[in-house]
């Protein structure tokens, strides 16, 4: 309750601050949109790669019916 309550009150000094701030010291708005040169300015963006190392396999288990109608279980290793 009480980490609450602070973080409501930090809130409302940072909205108050920003309102205190006269209008001037604001940047104005620039009717041209200036081209991304910097290179730390532009977007990064990673791409995940999916490396596999080797085959992946599975044990899957078949069940059939056998002699009598016995359940006979087989396991397959499938790899992909």
């Amino acid at each position: 309750m009480k980490k609450l309550v602070l973080g409501v009150a930090a809130a409302t000094l940072l909205g108050l601050g920003a309102l205190a701030t006269p209008a001037a010291a604001a940047p104005a708005p620039s009717q041209t949109a200036a081209p991304l040169t910097d290179v730390s300015a532009q977007r990064y963006v990673v791409r995940k790669r999916v490396i596999r190392r080797g085959p992946h396999c599975t044990v899957r288990k078949v069940v059939t019916r056998g002699h009598h109608g016995r359940r006979v279980v087989r396991t397959t290793r499938v790899c992909r």
